[in-house]
């Protein structure tokens, strides 16, 4: 396999810095209107993987830190799709994602393992991906706590709602199932986080 070249490097940082462009709905906690980035998710939820893995050994490590960092890669074609977000967004996620990873595979038939991760995920087909698709719906909820309900007071979202939604993907992974639990105990409690006009 030739080595690239610096100018195939130059096309992947244009690529991150696509990537860096997609802001999500969420909002930095202490940064006022800051949007978080899809850069900043992904790390973040490779750092919380990386720190949950040691204390389940039956996950590969190296394979959650790389499912995180790929997952939502989809999004440089896609665009994020907020899980609250008008019907016709959500309706319309999964044929735009389907584009997305061919494309990707288009682009980057160089760069097979980033597929291949990319792929796991996309189908959940192993315990790792699994864990992390369920991560990445526990951390949003805790930078969404940490910002005082900010998200949640906007589009109306109660904890009744989270769990409808979330509690059947969390399930995938026995492994965070329970910290999501854990998290809606603690939101049941803290009403102020999810009614509008109030602040935390």
């Amino acid at each position: 396999m030739d080595k690239p070249d610096i100018h195939r490097l130059i096309e992947l940082q244009q690529f991150l810095l696509l990537f860096q462009k997609i802001d999500r709905a969420l909002f930095i906690p202490g940064r006022g209107e800051r949007h978080e980035n899809d850069v900043e998710h992904s790390y973040n939820l490779a750092m919380a993987g990386w720190f949950l893995t040691q204390y389940f050994p039956e996950l590969d490590k190296d394979s959650v830190i790389r499912c995180a960092l790929v997952h939502d890669l989809v999004e440089v074609h896609a665009g994020d799709t907020m899980i609250f977000q008008n019907p016709q967004g959500l309706a319309t996620k999964k044929d735009r994602e389907a584009a997305a990873v061919e494309q990707l595979k288009t682009d980057w038939a160089d760069f097979p393992e980033m597929l291949a991760q990319l792929e796991q995920y996309e189908s959940r087909a192993s315990a790792e991906a699994r864990f992390v698709y369920a991560l990445d719906k526990l951390m949003p909820a805790i930078m969404n706590y940490l910002q005082g309900g900010r998200i949640w007071k906007t589009h109306g979202v109660t904890p009744a709602t989270l769990g409808k939604i979330q509690l059947p993907k969390v399930s995938l992974s026995p492994e965070i199932l329970p910290y999501y639990r854990a998290l809606l105990d603690i939101l049941a409690g803290q009403p102020e986080l999810f009614t509008p006009g109030r602040k935390a």
